[in-house]
């Protein structure tokens, strides 16, 4: 059990977990690490360990502690497996049909039918929360007995934290185990629900979490709604601090100074194009083809250019292709990321939160870069048509992105356009460029539904706030 101290003005000591770069965005970069350092003795346990990384970040915790992740018992993720699979068959929210659906493809592929029908026999058994909460917990058991290494354990003993809090719930295998010492050990553990699609598109949570932060008031119905063993107190709302720096001038260059640097005429409107991952969204490059060849065609003034930030941690070769040639009013900026840790740079966050500041609307497949620009109440066009030109399965392709269980209320909401067509598309560019305040009450209205006055720029204090109080105040586990 964690030594809580007698003193209550003792300062709570906090683990902070980064299992992924994304986390270091979330809670290094924004303020969440200060905020903390204010009020609590913070070890910064982190897979991103490199030495600039050090020497900047690390200095602002107690301690730092490279974090990397170990192999666990075949036993163990095989049983996993089996639960993702069945708890896919319960949920059967639209992301878990087509996993369904690609197993099933993948399987015939690999000439493994028969252990594709013997699991999906196993599912149609376990596809019951009874079911489902007993394979959790034999696999919490498991994962724990036959951990294969005492690190944590020694980590743990050495620095007595009365709180590890994991920075990406389910993302960065890396990260689990900690947190399952810390709970095996009697620390309390919080986790942060990383994305908002996260609860329907990915897998079981099996981490024994007693603490859970989340982006709005909606993510933490459903997440009661999915675990019904949780009671309503273990659930906290923060917003998400990857949405801080959008309301923070020192994060958004001068509209000139931006241009400069990504080599775009100020005095003319640009469009933003945001990619997406490429196993997911295949074919892209075509979409942004036919985008390119619409720019001279439409009925716009002034003209307006076209700004394509890859995605990163999956750009397809066509895509980084274009992105090395010379085009007419079109640019690939280069994506500030550190490629080695799947981290974007502190310097990254003004390239993109000016971008986005500055772009005259939004064209993306169906990504959190409509959130982003709907809070700051700018036109956005998701795409619910295959790029021209491709002939993919319904399982690869990006209608099905629409029809998302998160994504599905953004596109009814009349709050974006929806494009169905490269036709439609155009006539939407031209509509946002030309009428931007068209859909400005549908905006206004479904952020405010979703968030309510949780963008204002205080998430990353309000999970600090969160921690600190979970970790000073709230009963230790026996």
């Amino acid at each position: 059990m964690a030594d809580t101290g007698s003193s209550s003005n003792r300062r709570p000591h906090i683990v902070l977990v980064v299992p992924r770069g994304e986390a270091v965005r979330n809670f290094v970069y924004s303020d969440t690490l200060p905020a903390l350092r204010e009020r609590a003795r913070v070890t910064l346990l982190s897979v991103v360990d490199d030495e600039p990384f050090r020497q900047r970040w690390g200095a602002q915790a107690d301690e730092f502690v490279s974090l990397r992740q170990y192999p666990e018992a075949r036993v163990v993720g095989w049983l996993r497996a089996l639960t993702e699979n069945a708890h896919d068959r319960w949920l059967w929210s639209k992301v878990a049909q087509n996993n369904w659906e690609v197993r099933d493809r993948r399987a015939r592929q690999q000439r493994r039918l028969v252990q594709r029908l013997i699991t999906k026999a196993f599912c149609a058994v376990a596809a019951n929360q009874p079911c489902l909460h007993g394979l959790t917990r034999l696999e919490q058991t498991l994962h724990w007995r036959l951990r294969t290494t005492r690190d944590f354990d020694e980590l743990f003993h050495r620095i007595k934290p009365d709180l590890v809090f994991n920075g990406s719930h389910i993302h960065g295998l890396a990260g689990e185990l900690p947190l399952r010492v810390a709970h095996g050990m009697g620390i309390r553990t919080a986790g942060f629900i990383f994305s908002w699609d996260n609860l329907t598109s990915r897998s079981r949570i099996f981490v024994p979490y007693d603490h859970y932060l989340v982006w709005h008031k909606p993510m933490r119905d459903q997440l009661l709604g999915l675990y019904p063993k949780l009671r309503p107190d273990q659930v906290h709302v923060t917003g998400t601090p990857q949405f801080d720096f959008h309301t923070k001038s020192e994060y958004v260059l001068p509209r000139e100074e931006l241009c400069r640097r990504i080599g775009v005429d100020p005095a003319r409107p640009f469009i933003l194009y945001t990619t997406g991952i490429d196993r997911h969204f295949y074919e892209e490059y075509r979409h942004v083809q036919s985008v390119i060849d619409m720019l001279p065609e439409l009925q716009a003034d002034p003209r307006p250019q076209l700004v394509v930030r890859n995605y990163v941690k999956g750009t397809s070769p066509e895509l980084r292709q274009m992105a090395g040639r010379t085009w007419r009013d079109v640019v690939f900026p280069e994506v500030l990321w550190d490629a080695a840790w799947a981290t974007p740079r502190y310097e990254d966050l003004t390239m993109y939160t000016s971008m986005v500041h500055h772009a005259a609307l939004s064209i993306n497949a169906a990504s959190t870069v409509t959130l982003e620009f709907l809070m700051l109440d700018k036109p956005v066009i998701n795409l619910d048509f295959d790029p021209p030109g491709s002939n993919l399965e319904w399982c690869d392709g990006y209608r099905r992105h629409i029809d998302f269980d998160h994504f599905r209320p953004i596109a009814q909401s009349g709050a974006t356009m929806v494009a169905r067509s490269t036709d439609e598309l155009r006539t939407m560019i031209e509509r946002g460029l030309n009428d931007p305040a068209a859909d400005h009450d549908a905006r206004r209205r479904l952020m405010t539904s979703i968030f309510g006055d949780l963008l204002d720029g205080n998430a990353g204090r309000r999970v600090s706030d969160t921690l600190v109080r979970l970790a000073a105040g709230a009963p230790t586990r026996g």
